[in-house]
């Protein structure tokens, strides 16, 4: 694993938030392929709120059947801010909201939020 490369892990002790993560797009950059997963979860100081985290995984070199989620490499970064919803409408409303415009983002959008999360990882190392 590269020095840049790390699980995303989370805390056991935080408080625990149910969600759905799901992958939505696969991409390629710089000739590697990536896994673009979204986890969708309400907020915990706002339980009637969806927030959203893309997820990305490496995909060049997996072995589909002795993959160890917990150490495949992952780089995560918060959308919420270029995402729009209405706190007002219900959770079923807000997520079909969210996956529309998951939906709508274009390559190059997926491409820059890759590249911010991987630069935010090599300086957590």
């Amino acid at each position: 694993m590269a020095q840049n490369d790390r699980a995303y892990d989370y805390d056991e002790e935080e408080e625990v938030t149910y969600g759905l993560a799901l992958g939505f797009r696969i991409l390629e950059d710089g000739g590697k392929l990536f896994l673009a997963e979204a986890e969708i979860a309400p907020y915990v100081d706002e339980p009637d709120e969806l927030g959203v985290t893309l997820v990305f995984h490496p995909l060049d070199g997996v072995d589909p059947v002795d993959i160890d989620e917990a150490t495949w490499p992952s780089w995560p970064i918060d959308v919420d801010d270029g995402l729009v919803r209405h706190a007002s409408d219900s959770l079923a409303g807000q997520f079909a909201s969210i996956i529309r415009q998951l939906r709508d983002l274009s390559e190059p959008q997926l491409r820059e939020y890759l590249q911010v999360a991987r630069e935010d990882a090599e300086k957590a190392n």
